[in-house]
């Protein structure tokens, strides 16, 4: 869960100190729209809280009134139902609370424990955040959102792009002399704690750095060298430029509303809420445009020449990601990390909720491998290999210090 004016990621103590969640629809009206799938007030406002700890979504928390059933109500307010969705610090939740003041004693052990141990079980969301985290105001208030006067517009946004680039155990890819490291490399697994990504974005570069001080240290190529290896490729580079800045029309530029069609369509397709059918035809779709796009661009202005070129990578890169989701679902694959895969015949976590939310749940034989893709002329070919087991070895240290002395360690 993420706000929209200003992005930034709500966990921690923006949930912990428990905010009214309220959506509003097209007339003005609003409505406090967690209450209608929770039991009792106690488990609404603890499933708020734990969305500190638990913030990104997880369709296995779905279940039993779990803190990522809030993810849903959110998706089916937002984008099912068109309404906006807003977290409200000034007042608490009108359920669970007499007069505006919220009853702590509802709320379950965890919740109530760090509430006490932090002080604050006391006054509205905003008088609690201000006791708790005063920098968490002060950041949006520099951003020119004041939490203390008017609502959060919010949405569940993804945070994070774990994975998607191979590497080695040195972290260099298939491509020779290129290391994706930390995130994008996604060795850190599907349900990662909250810190191994830095963990892995530091262990990754001292990786590569010792291999590349290792074996990469001849000279670099010579310009001519160079050229008649990439020549092509720079010049297919300069031709699509030169075909954008052709086509400028200063009254009908498209360049902006192509990043808002494409950022629309994998938001629908490719989300937290995923089924094959939708995958499928966003698939198509963004293939085809990439393919249209020399054709179909047109610049208001040269300034739309980088975004241009950046909707070019950007289409690609949702073809590839969208076939790869859909060729894990043919497969067998279920929902797991955080994502939902829909299946008619699947589970609903709640009861009232649209069917597009029953799903599959995770195939746990097939998490045991690991899904790779190619691109290649216009097409995706995919290959799967299961994942290396933790090695377990008897090193001593003697052994392994003279190894690398001698150089026969980072090879």
């Amino acid at each position: 869960i993420a706000s929209l004016k200003f992005r930034w990621n709500l966990s921690g103590t923006y949930q912990q100190v428990l905010p009214r969640y309220i959506s509003i629809d097209s007339e003005g009206i609003e409505r406090e729209f967690l209450s209608d799938y929770f039991d009792n007030p106690g488990g609404m406002l603890d499933a708020i809280f734990l969305k500190g700890y638990q913030w990104p979504f997880d369709p296995r928390k779905t279940l039993d009134q779990g803190s990522s059933l809030i993810d849903l109500l959110i998706y089916q307010e937002t984008t099912i139902k068109g309404r906006r969705v807003f977290l409200d610090y000034t007042k608490n939740s009108t359920w669970g609370s007499t007069d505006g003041k919220l009853d702590f004693s509802l709320l379950g052990p965890e919740s109530y424990a760090y509430l006490e141990q932090s002080g604050t079980l006391f006054g509205t969301p905003i008088e609690r955040l201000k006791a708790m985290n005063q920098p968490a105001i002060d950041l949006y208030l520099s951003n020119g959102i004041d939490l203390t006067r008017e609502y959060l517009e919010i949405a569940v946004c993804a945070q994070h792009n774990n994975g998607g680039l191979a590497g080695n155990l040195w972290w260099e890819s298939n491509l020779s002399h290129f290391f994706p490291v930390g995130e994008v490399s996604g060795t850190h697994g599907v349900y990662r704690p909250g810190g191994s990504a830095l963990n892995a974005g530091q262990v990754g570069s001292l990786r590569a750095a010792q291999y590349i001080a290792a074996n990469y240290t001849s000279d670099p190529p010579s310009l001519d060298d160079f050229l008649l290896t990439t020549h092509k490729q720079i010049e297919e580079k300069i031709q699509l430029g030169c075909n954008f800045i052709s086509s400028i029309h200063p009254e009908a530029g498209n360049v902006k509303a192509t990043r808002q069609s494409l950022s629309k369509s994998m938001t629908r397709a490719g989300a937290h809420i995923r089924s094959l059918e939708s995958v499928r035809d966003a698939a198509k779709q963004a293939l085809d445009e990439f393919l249209a796009l020399p054709k179909t661009t047109r610049l208001s202005s040269l300034d739309d020449l980088p975004m241009a070129f950046q909707n070019r990578d950007l289409l690609l890169s949702q073809y590839v990601y969208l076939e790869a989701m859909a060729n894990y679902m043919e497969t067998g694959g279920g929902s797991r990390g955080s994502y939902l895969i829909h299946d008619k015949e699947g589970i609903l976590p709640q009861r009232g909720l649209p069917d597009i939310f029953r799903f599959r749940r995770e195939n746990e034989e097939l998490a045991k491998s690991i899904q790779e893709v190619t691109y290649k002329n216009g097409e995706c070919h995919f290959s799967w290999r299961r994942s290396k087991p933790l090695p377990e070895e008897d090193q001593w240290f003697e052994t392994i210090w003279k190894a690398y002395r001698e150089g026969e360690i980072i090879r």
